[in-house]
């Protein structure tokens, strides 16, 4: 199986009364989607799961208008959010979906993960065995930048 981690598109800042969780895409952002949505379809995904924040489900929007597979929003792949959680507790919460996801489809099938930036830290946590701690490392995807794990641990 492949799963593939997907920063959401550049975030507009512009509007700081908006809350987090519903700021949209730039026009730029769009265009990146656009942009790796035609390279989207040689992956041939079977489903886009998605953080349900309105930059990653519009993200999620543009990457499937090349492929028109499900998309399934979790919330288990929102960002990390201090005020509520511990981040070894964002890593476990971002690893049982990933880990739903690993049980859920099989070998064949190739996963799209839409979400933010930190989150990446919690794919490479699984997807290398590392056990989550509130000391993990804290790694950031770019936008709008696509990183490929496999299940079998093989590199491609």
């Amino acid at each position: 199986m492949k799963i593939v981690y997907v920063h959401h598109a550049e975030r507009d800042h512009d509007h700081k009364s908006v809350p987090r969780q519903e700021q949209d895409i730039t026009e730029d952002g769009v265009a990146e989607a656009e942009l790796l949505s035609k390279k989207m379809h040689f992956l041939r995904p079977t489903v886009i799961y998605t953080s349900p924040y309105k930059r990653c489900v519009h993200t999620s929007e543009i990457l499937n208008e090349e492929v028109g597979v499900p998309i399934i929003e979790d919330s288990r792949l929102n960002e990390y959010d201090s005020g509520y959680e511990t981040f070894q507790e964002f890593l476990e919460r971002n690893m049982n979906c990933i880990d739903d996801i690993v049980k859920k489809y099989g070998e064949d099938d190739t996963v799209l993960c839409v979400t933010s930036g930190v989150n990446l830290s919690a794919f490479v946590c699984y997807f290398t065995g590392m056990k989550p701690r509130g000391d993990s490392p804290r790694c950031q995807g770019l936008t709008i930048s696509p990183v490929l794990f496999t299940t079998d641990r093989s590199v491609l």
